[in-house]
């Protein structure tokens, strides 16, 4: 990464969002750390990017409360021009249709879909001014459909398309793509990795033969934040070990 770079990563404080933070902190770097609850996990997130160099400052915020958002915005606009956002921060409900309510399906949207755009519409004038480079999280489920988990996937899936459709507004000045993680070992992920019959049908369906860890995930964010895909606009990359083929 270059000098005097600004990166705002949601969710940062474990699995994914916290891989990414450390794969990204070195001297030179500015990290705006969000979470939703728990000073000690943003603090220790915190902790471990300062090792490696970076500038880091810790912000609070439930993105699930419109008021939360809104704060949240405001924070950010105190730091000027931004190089990156990672849309990372979500929840998961992972219920058939006749257990899906309407408070959980709107909870799920909320955090996965509605938060995401409005942190881009809020941020826009500074995503430009810094030519950023804004990576969302979608999933192999917004790609591959199943039973159940229906606002997650339903989250997902809008995600993967709004991606596309961001890219054309906001271009030239700003890139946005999205990575779409397949069976990836975080918390979030705990009731299926750590069931034995569900872990080994995972790995034998997945090409590559092996749950993903958050550092498989946070290489590709990466990728997408620097240089070397300057030319890459409006895209979703599976990062499955092929299971979404």
């Amino acid at each position: 990464m270059s000098a005097q770079r600004t990166i705002v990563i949601t969710g940062a404080t474990r699995g994914i969002g916290r891989a990414t933070a450390e794969r990204l902190a070195e001297p030179g770097v500015r990290l705006i750390l969000h979470h939703r609850a728990g000073p000690e996990l943003g603090q220790a997130a915190a902790a471990a990017c300062e090792r490696r160099g970076a500038a880091v400052r810790v912000v609070q915020a439930d993105l699930s409360q419109a008021l939360e958002l809104q704060r949240f915005v405001a924070e950010l606009a105190r730091e000027g021009p931004l190089h990156g956002l990672v849309n990372n921060a979500g929840v998961y409900e992972g219920k058939d249709l006749a257990g899906t309510t309407e408070a959980e399906w709107a909870r799920v949207l909320d955090i996965n879909l509605k938060a995401p755009v409005f942190l881009i519409q809020g941020l826009a004038a500074q995503l430009q001014a810094g030519a950023a480079s804004v990576v969302n999280l979608g999933s192999i489920m917004g790609h591959r459909p199943s039973a159940g988990a229906y606002p997650y996937q339903a989250s997902k899936a809008a995600i993967h398309h709004l991606t596309k459709s961001l890219a054309l507004e906001m271009a030239p000045g700003v890139r946005v793509n999205a990575v779409a993680p397949g069976f990836i070992m975080t918390d979030m992920n705990r009731g299926g990795w750590e069931h034995d019959a569900f872990k080994q049908e995972v790995e034998s369906d997945t090409p590559l033969g092996r749950w993903g860890q958050p550092g498989d995930i946070a290489g590709v964010i990466a990728f997408f934040l620097s240089d070397a895909s300057r030319f890459v606009t409006g895209q979703t990359l599976l990062v499955d070990g092929g299971k979404g083929l």
